[in-house]
């Protein structure tokens, strides 16, 4: 019997191929049409939020399939710079004066990327393809390339007497840049062996006048598309250390973006906006940003739409089932019917002749929040299941992997207790019973994984403590608020009404980062000016029991009100029920 694949199985986007990108691929760029223009961007999104996804379909192999073009006639020619897996970051550094740490980091972070980009190419094309142009590419080595290394300082003798081949040169080319890199990171690995800091002799190469024009020489090979960009893609950049963020923001205030334009992903942990000297670069002007989860979750139908492609293009692909993904992923049909009885009720009792949708709109406000009231109520033994297509896709709240991760489990789970066998969709018990899991991994397992490393100091560790306490705080006030009488009741924001203080923000960045939360504003009260608002990720409604398919609510409160749930969540959550209790009195509930 054939092994069943399963179609929502998570592979680091590198680990594919260009064919199985491209047919799973779905456009993303209608949402991120800066990605593939010509300029600088920054990609910023929590981890599994797509933004590798995006690199690999830009690299050149799947653009070929793509627009059926040859590499010398795509738009631009990308090339992959991984930046999490290196040993560029080194702690060594801090002994140096400034203008030396700045000089060492930026020859390091060169000639990283001119190693990454050669080899890239050696990846990219095949061997009779390059060998085409074995002397073009030869002409560049001896004229060029020769050039540039000697005006570095490299002292090792470089020419080549014998012939070779166009590959043979760039591999060689390979390991003289490597040769380089590792000059240096040995000089910066002595440092820490040695009281005195010893004098550098090896060679430097920086940005200005050693990588960029390189490769301006190098993209005019044949093998290039003509007169167009190289797109260097440096992926994870939040594993830079200070200096280097300085030296590549440094490279993005350069007006490169005719020749080569650099497309920057980051966590939500970009280290500083400054150059090595001081300035900051500002958007528009240096550079387009996009933001994955903001545009995301403050836009669900956009998001939703491409979740059902993925789920059905993976099901054809893999499967070869024309199935849909509300097919795939059913409702609990018991609940959903008793939501339409409540909904019914509900928009009965709201009746009103000059407003024709304020019955169904009151509705489709209340009709969840009454069910769980219900169910609470009545002390059911059976919960609220957050199983059905449409509740999966609210509660991956814009993290495309928080959707995949649990669907690859559910199927899992699925084809075990169907003993192997064809399905044609996942039972909605299985998937509540892992989409709560999740959630409660999510909050719990993944919170330890990220802050109880035991390299992680003291300091670092009171505040993934604070952090928690501020998640677990907002989580159960949420669902206070589900429960209440009051107008809006479907809660996942807090805005708050002065900004908050060094510490409060700390905390509260911390947890942008890690995607337990993301910042947007809206127009205060007054239309006066902006506040900021801090979305808790929707991934936790299983944990807090909250409704998944709104987000429009939020909590307005003061900056010292949130605070206290830093240190004292018990003291702040009660605090918030004298309040509610003191608001439901003084306002009629639903039905009266």
């Amino acid at each position: 019997m054939t092994k069943i694949k399963n179609p929502f199985e998570i592979k680091t986007p590198e680990l594919n191929t260009a064919d199985e990108i491209v047919k799973l691929f779905v456009d993303v760029f209608t949402d991120f049409y800066q990605v593939p223009e010509t300029g600088h961007t920054f990609i910023n999104g929590p981890r599994g939020s797509g933004k590798s996804m995006m690199f690999r379909y830009i690299l050149p192999d799947c653009q070929k399939i793509v627009t059926g073009k040859d590499y010398n006639e795509l738009d631009y020619f990308s090339i992959y710079i991984p930046i999490k897996l290196t040993s560029i970051n080194l702690a060594d550094f801090k002994r140096l004066e400034s203008h030396a740490n700045t000089i060492l980091n930026e020859h390091i972070f060169v000639t990283y990327v001119l190693s990454k980009a050669f080899l890239s190419l050696l990846q990219t094309f095949n061997e009779d393809y390059i060998n085409k142009y074995t002397q073009e590419i030869k002409h560049f080595y001896n004229v060029h390339f020769t050039w540039f290394i000697k005006s570095s300082g490299f002292s090792k003798d470089i020419s080549i007497s014998e012939e070779l081949s166009g590959v043979n040169y760039f591999e060689r080319i390979c390991t003289i840049i490597d040769e380089m890199h590792m000059e240096c990171m040995t000089y910066c690995k002595q440092l820490a062996l040695n009281q005195e800091v010893a004098q550098y002799n090896g060679s430097m190469a920086d940005f200005m006048w050693f990588m960029y024009p390189l490769l301006c020489h190098l993209k005019k090979l044949p093998v290039f598309p003509a007169e167009k960009p190289f797109y260097l893609l440096i992926d994870d950049a939040g594993y830079l250390n200070l200096e280097q963020t300085k030296v590549l923001n440094t490279w993005v205030s350069y007006r490169t973006t005719k020749e080569l334009c650099i497309k920057i992903s980051t966590q939500l942990d970009y280290k500083t906006f400054l150059t090595t000297n001081g300035k900051r670069i500002d958007a528009p002007h240096d550079y387009s940003e996009v933001n994955i989860a903001t545009i995301y979750t403050s836009g669900t139908r956009d998001y939703s739409k491409k979740i059902q492609k993925i789920v059905e293009k993976r099901l054809s692909v893999y499967l070869n089932k024309q199935i849909t993904s509300e097919e795939f992923f059913p409702e609990n049909s018991t609940q959903e019917t008793r939501i339409d009885q409540i909904y019914t009720r509900i928009k009965q009792a709201n009746n009103d002749v000059d407003k024709g949708y304020a019955g169904s709109d009151a509705g489709r406000r209340y009709c969840r929040s009454e069910f769980i009231k219900e169910l609470r109520t009545r002390r059911a033994t059976n919960k609220y299941s957050y199983a059905g297509f449409n509740q999966l896709v609210a509660i991956s709240s814009g993290v495309i992997r928080h959707f995949l991760a649990p669907a690859q489990e559910m199927f899992s789970v699925t084809l075990s207790r169907n003993e192997g066998k064809e399905f044609d969709f996942i039972a909605p018990n299985i998937q509540d019973e892992i989409i709560t899991k999740y959630s409660k991994k999510f909050l719990h397992d993944e919170f330890d994984k990220i802050f109880k490393d035991d390299n992680l100091d003291n300091n670092v560790l009171r505040k993934a403590d604070k952090l928690y306490n501020l998640i677990d705080s907002l989580g159960q006030i949420f669902h206070l608020i589900l429960l209440s009488d009051r107008a809006e009741r479907t809660v996942f924001s807090v805005a708050l009404n002065d900004r908050p203080d060094a510490e409060l923000k700390e905390i509260l960045d911390l947890g942008v980062q890690h995607g337990y939360f993301h910042v947007s504003s809206k127009r205060n009260k007054e239309s006066t000016g902006q506040v900021l608002l801090y979305v808790l990720s929707r991934v936790l409604a299983p944990v807090y029991i909250l409704n998944p398919l709104s987000f429009a609510g939020y909590q307005s409160m003061s900056s010292a009100e949130l605070k206290v749930a830093l240190t004292h969540p018990v003291q702040f959550v009660k605090n918030f029920k004298q309040k509610l209790a003191v608001a439901d009195q003084n306002h009629p509930t639903l039905f009266d």
